[in-house]
């Protein structure tokens, strides 16, 4: 048997406690969920560590780009403080840390996107994603059956696809395809294994980020195209818990939903049938 969608729960359990922290990470495993999203960075001293920014001021204490910074110097920052005073002491979790967490559960998939670009840092990127997928074989959380990995950079996916089996992980990327740093040198389009669909028309945030439509469904036609390329559609919802997104969005084809509130969005995605269980063929 196997479930029409996945649920993935989007930083841990983002709507509820510190992004990207080992409480996130250990509350949404209650959760019947199929697996997590999360961000990593390598610091200046070569340590991967679990952050969605560049910089540690939004969700942190701290300040500064996690390039420029030691790990010891990352680890002083509290992570938990501005989500509120009962998450105060909550620390960003290295890799390993979070990857022998996944280890006792390898039932849950890891959605891990690679934040340190090549198009800003050159070399740098490409060492960190060399040591995060080293890291990951190490703990045993390898393979398409577990993992997949994203970016916003044509060129990093482009050095995955020639550096890596296919057999050792899932890629994925984003559409529309004009949001991937470097896509007009190299089309991300010749790597994806799965994308997830932005409705935006191409516009990005000052950090490069998709901005979203008041509408966020994209399009049957997108959904279909993909999934005759081989493509596996998936979406991105963030905060958003509105039915109606999620029902037109699994009618288009959705087949991977990333939610910040995955105990809403898991409660959604049964009520409109989208995660029942069917017979395998």
């Amino acid at each position: 048997m196997e479930k029409k969608v996945t649920l993935i729960g989007h930083r841990g359990w983002r709507a509820k406690y510190p992004e990207n922290t080992m409480r996130a990470f250990r509350e949404a495993m209650k959760l019947d969920i199929d697996g997590f999203e999360m961000d990593v960075h390598m610091t200046k001293d070569y340590h991967i560590v679990v952050c969605h920014d560049a910089r540690l001021e939004r969700t942190t204490d701290k300040s500064g780009f996690i390039y420029n910074l030691t790990l010891a110097e990352v680890r002083e920052a509290d992570a938990g403080i501005k989500k509120g005073e009962e998450f105060k002491g909550e620390k960003v979790p290295t890799l390993e840390e979070f990857l022998e967490l996944m280890a006792t559960r390898p039932d849950l998939r890891l959605l891990l996107e690679l934040k340190d670009y090549p198009e800003e840092l050159g070399d740098f990127a490409y060492a960190s994603a060399g040591l995060t997928l080293s890291l990951c074989k190490q703990y045993g959380v390898f393979g398409k059956d577990r993992l997949t990995v994203l970016s916003f950079s044509a060129n990093l996916l482009d050095w995955l696809h020639t550096r890596y089996s296919r057999d050792d992980f899932s890629i994925h990327g984003f559409y529309p395809k004009s949001i991937m740093r470097g896509s007009k040198e190299v089309d991300p389009y010749k790597f994806y294994d799965e994308v997830c669909l932005f409705n935006n028309g191409g516009l990005k945030d000052s950090q490069g980020f998709p901005i979203r439509n008041e509408d966020p469904v994209v399009d049957k036609a997108r959904f279909t195209e993909f999934s005759l390329m081989g493509v596996r559609p998936c979406v991105h919802y963030g905060m958003n818990t509105n039915e109606d997104v999620y029902r037109r969005s699994f009618e288009n084809g959705a087949l991977t939903f990333t939610c910040d509130h995955p105990d809403i969005c898991g409660e959604i995605l049964d009520k409109i049938g989208a995660r029942k269980l069917k017979k395998k063929d």
